[in-house]
């Protein structure tokens, strides 16, 4: 019988239920980098984690003589894993081939036997690029974490990495922004502007001075801003020197990336992003959506046309069947954006979810990742714009008024559920609006005064946790697949916190501010430098696409750090035991949910620390309080 090896527990019983082959998970890596040899070109030494060891080598005895399909995640770290398998069984399997499975429905498993290549055949490349960024940031943190901890004189290990630091310099950056826009008196907190009021249909309408370029001219002081105003204070009339009309138009969101997702998802649901995270991970194993991690917005044709066949007789004055590209910065084209797997009416998402034993959380999130799906494919809101230019001897004033003629894709789910393409809520009175405007080009309208407004600088404000996740992405630095790791690694490093209000402010804490401090002054400032960590990610991508060779991204991170050399302690990656607090938390987890504890969980504090990541979310929030992975 055909052997599928894939990560998850979750999915066993409904892949082995739709092909009738044996499955196994391997419950994602198996192989834990335990030392890499510097004088040996950086050889990477890998062995079993030990509580997994027993399930993998059961899998190899299942693979001997059998067809074996390796389906591990569809992404370079589940290509990883899928290697390291092969590696195991290619000299005992029959044939072993390479499978992605980007939804898991009979149509989606399918098509991943079907489409399954030789892994002879496959990229190995994508294994060397994924070495490179496993053993570099080992080396990032063998070498600079004790040096961070040993400088700053602290009683317990710190910790720097490749991508870690430069996110926490992020955020250090702007606290430090929030505090000198403090520091500034309240004048420096001011500009002025100056405005022409008139009254038009019954509603005062201000216009805007405007320089030659149409933009609003700004003053830094009031003085200047009078000196400009005295010219014109007197003049009662002003004429009306260009009506222009034009239709606008505000698309809807493009359908989900990883980033997207969590960033709207966070917002919505008021949770935290890794959990987010792991209830799309949950909704994947069920069958309802498409893989999660992805930096695609491309929709297969042969799934946009099973939806418009079954969506435009539901929505049939604001459907549109709209193709959308993977996006400039995607792996993949044959990567999908997250959407849903099967058609079917909004009102039948929470019978759906029953079905597959999720919960109001998995609903709530389902329901979100239908409506982006839907709205994807909706007609954009049409808008009519008026823009009217006064001139006032030779000072010209602007204004805007903005009709929505229209609904379009606001219409579909109403305009608290509608996001633009910018990914904001639309709101089609942001400019003025009028039922008529009773002049032309040319005439003289009465001017009520001109006067001089105080514009207050905009703060700059903390990131939010929703946010954080595109700032990443906008910076280039991690991938879908690492995006909400890095929050809870410096909320559990203590660099930052998450305030435990709706709106989840990132503020960083004394030792982080420290932490980038430190780095911004020493000989490793390289690691805050953002461009140095996005063009660390363009060499990934260059050994995957093989234009660059393991050994010299290696030697090009090491040498940033003069070559130093790993002290004996460092050379080997130890297990240390969770603390109590951590084991109970566990036992608590295991009762509740009824599942079993892993292996070794009692000997690694990363076994302890990753069953409570994954399952910790599923608690209910009374007993959630107690974990203590969260720093908040």
């Amino acid at each position: 019988m055909p052997l599928i090896i894939i990560e998850s527990p979750n999915k066993v019983e409904k892949i082995k239920k739709i092909t009738g082959y044996e499955v196994i998970a391997t419950i994602g890596h198996f192989m834990d980098l335990k030392s890499f040899d510097i004088d040996k070109d950086y050889k990477p030494n890998f062995e079993y984690a030990e509580s997994k060891k027993k399930r993998i080598m059961n899998a190899i005895q299942k693979a001997k003589g059998q067809e074996v399909y390796i389906a591990s995640d569809p992404d370079r770290e589940g290509y990883s894993i899928g290697y390291m398998f092969f590696e195991k069984i290619k000299n005992v399997a029959s044939k072993i081939y390479r499978a992605e499975f980007h939804e898991i429905t009979p149509s989606g498993i399918k098509q991943g036997l079907e489409n399954a290549k030789l892994f002879v055949d496959t990229n190995f490349n994508y294994y060397q690029s994924f070495l490179a960024r496993r053993v570099s940031d080992q080396l990032i943190g063998f070498l600079l974490s004790p040096y961070l901890t040993k400088s700053l004189q602290y009683n317990k290990m710190l910790s720097a990495g490749r991508v870690q630091t430069p996110a926490l310099g992020l955020i250090t950056k702007r606290e430090q922004e929030i505090k000198d826009f403090a520091a500034l008196s309240e004048e420096q907190k001011q500009e002025f502007g100056i405005v022409a009021n008139a009254n038009i249909d019954n509603k005062l309408i201000s216009f805007k001075h405007i320089s030659d370029d149409l933009k609003e001219l700004r003053f830094q002081t009031q003085q200047e801003a009078q000196n400009v105003c005295d010219e014109i204070a007197s003049m009662d009339k002003a004429l009306i020197d260009k009506i222009e009309i034009n239709n606008t138009s505000s698309k809807p969101a493009k359908p989900f990336t990883t980033s997207k997702l969590l960033k709207a998802a966070s917002k919505t649901l008021s949770l935290p992003t890794k959990d987010i995270q792991n209830l799309a991970q949950e909704l994947f194993a069920a069958g309802l959506i498409t893989y999660i991690r992805t930096d695609s917005e491309y929709i297969s044709p042969e799934f946009l046309k099973e939806m418009q066949s079954f969506y435009v007789s539901i929505y049939p004055n604001t459907y549109q069947y709209t193709e959308y590209k993977a996006g400039k910065n995607s792996q993949a084209e044959a990567h999908e954006a997250i959407r849903i797997t099967h058609c079917h009416r909004f009102e039948e998402c929470e019978s759906l979810c029953q079905k597959e034993n999720l919960k109001d959380n998995h609903i709530a999130l389902y329901k979100l990742i239908f409506q982006n799906t839907i709205l994807s494919q909706s007609k954009p809101a049409i808008y009519e714009t008026m823009n009217v230019t006064l001139r006032v001897k030779m000072k010209m004033f602007k204004t805007s008024f903005k009709k929505l003629i229209d609904e379009g894709y606001l219409g579909v789910f109403g305009k608290n559920e509608a996001i633009n393409e910018n990914g904001d809520s639309e709101n089609d009175e942001s400019e003025e609006s009028l039922h008529s405007f009773p002049y032309k080009q040319g005439d003289m309208i009465a001017l009520q005064d001109i006067s001089i407004k105080s514009i207050k600088k905009s703060a700059p404000k903390r990131y939010l946790e929703a946010d954080f996740i595109e700032v990443m992405e906008k910076s280039a630095i991690g991938r879908p697949s690492t995006y909400a790791t890095f929050l809870p690694l410096l909320l559990n490093k203590e660099y930052i916190e998450i305030s435990k209000d709706k709106k989840r402010e990132i503020i960083p804490t004394t030792l982080g501010m420290s932490v980038t401090q430190f780095f911004s002054k020493d000989n490793n400032a390289w690691l805050l430098d953002i461009a140095f960590t996005r063009d660390m990610e363009n060499e990934l991508d260059e050994i995957a696409n093989s234009s660059k060779k393991y050994l010299d991204f290696m030697k090009t991170i090491h040498s940033k750090m003069n070559f130093m050399p790993l002290k004996a302690e460092s050379k080997e990656k130890k297990d240390y035991p969770p603390s109590e607090k951590q084991i109970k938390f566990c036992k608590d987890i295991s009762t509740t949910l009824n599942i079993p504890l892993p292996d070794g969980l009692e000997k690694d504090y990363r076994i302890a620390r990753k069953f409570i990541d994954e399952n910790a979310s599923k608690m209910p929030k009374k007993e959630n309080k107690g974990n203590p992975n969260e720093k908040n």
